[in-house]
């Protein structure tokens, strides 16, 4: 005969008693499957960070104003970001998330967020990762209206990307 023991050391006859219902099979209907969204795995599975979206800055002007100047914002922060010797170019980062979205494509590579401006950048191989990045940081500072700059480096190449 087969016997466990419990946590609490006492023994354990399989039986009814003792047993897992038996698990719904892909073809029931899916109000009979149990839900498992507020198990510690379901929780562990969900992602714990998720990125806020880009939002215009805070300002006294209307909707299509204040749009129109986080993505003239946004294309500024970009041009210097790129006027660094060593970024070769801007990048929206594994997952695209950092991007401004304007009428036609998304400007890849700068996000405005109301405390945060966000830049992926690809640099040239040689200089420590560091350096360029406070570099870059040095650059866009002026343009950021006291929000945090968050560099990126999404790559690095040994040369300049063919057009």
């Amino acid at each position: 005969m087969i016997a466990w023991t419990n946590e609490a050391g006492s023994s354990v006859r399989p039986g009814p008693a003792n047993r897992r219902p038996p698990r719904p099979g892909p073809d029931e209907p899916a109000s009979r499957r149990p839900s498992a969204a507020g198990t510690p795995a379901a929780q562990a599975a969900e992602p714990r960070h998720q990125r806020p979206p880009a939002v215009p800055p805070r300002s006294g002007e209307g909707p299509a104003g204040a749009a129109g100047a986080v993505v003239e914002l946004a294309s500024r922060i970009g041009a210097a970001a790129t006027g660094c010797p060593d970024v070769l170019g801007l990048t929206s980062g594994p997952r695209g998330w950092i991007a401004t979205y304007r009428p036609g494509p998304p400007l890849a590579g700068v996000a405005v967020r109301p405390g945060e401006i966000e830049v992926g950048v690809v640099v040239r191989y040689g200089r420590p990762c560091a350096e360029i990045a406070d570099d870059v940081r040095r650059l866009v500072r002026p343009l950021a209206g006291g929000r945090r700059v968050t560099v990126l480096i999404g790559d690095i190449a040994d040369e300049r990307p063919v057009p």
